[in-house]
């Protein structure tokens, strides 16, 4: 039986799905889509499964084109992720500890919607296996956030809310890693209200002055 499509026409068919075919996308425009498409592979196949022919393919582009930007897919990562994620010197604090914290851990609670939230979830759990990605990711994105929240507590003790242990490590770092081990085990991030819970009933009291 006939479907009336001859075979010319099948290849003309499959050629116009092909990328290479297709108008080729230029600086801005590329930029996002590869950006995009990074974020998008890292979220279906994990940091191992991201390649330059993948990424390439779902943007629309060739691989000349990224690797003219980027010698490994490290750095082509590490990038889009930076290029996706909030800026933390964008974030805009009440100067009060209890809405500072909470403006903070929303704003990464927001970086957690969306294919950003299940790229980054997806390389969480990757990272022991990437040495060389792990510590692009903790100078890129861990030592930023950081580095902000520190200032915030800093902040804090210099207008007595605060106590002078607070800038201890794990006094810095107990609300960020509670938001990202919450996320990393149910892939659900946390609500305001849970932020709000989380702030009142653990860290104001972990870091508040104590008479």
């Amino acid at each position: 039986m006939s479907t009336g499509v001859r075979a010319g026409q099948v290849e003309t068919a499959l050629l116009v799905t092909d990328y290479r075919q297709r108008p080729r996308k230029r600086g801005v425009t590329l930029e996002r889509a590869i950006t995009e498409a990074v974020v998008a592979e890292l979220g279906e196949r994990g940091y191992a499964g991201v390649t330059f022919e993948g990424v390439a393919a779902r943007a629309g582009t060739g691989k000349s084109a990224l690797y003219r930007r980027w010698p490994d897919k490290v750095g082509m990562v590490a990038d889009a992720l930076s290029a996706t994620l909030p800026d933390p010197e964008s974030l805009s604090f009440p100067g009060v500890l209890r809405g500072d914290l909470i403006v903070y851990l929303e704003a990464i609670a927001r970086s957690m919607l969306g294919p950003l939230g299940l790229g980054t979830r997806m390389l969480c759990g990757e990272l022991s296996r990437h040495h060389e990605f792990a510590e692009m990711w903790e100078q890129r994105v861990v030592a930023p956030w950081t580095s902000l929240l520190t200032d915030v507590i800093a902040d804090a003790i210099a207008r007595g809310e605060a106590r002078q242990g607070a800038l201890a490590p794990e006094c810095v770092l107990a609300g960020p890693t509670f938001l990202c081990q919450r996320f990393t085990v149910s892939g659900i991030p946390m609500t305001s209200a849970e932020i709000e819970s989380l702030v009142d009933n653990a860290l104001i009291p972990m870091l508040a002055f104590r008479d």
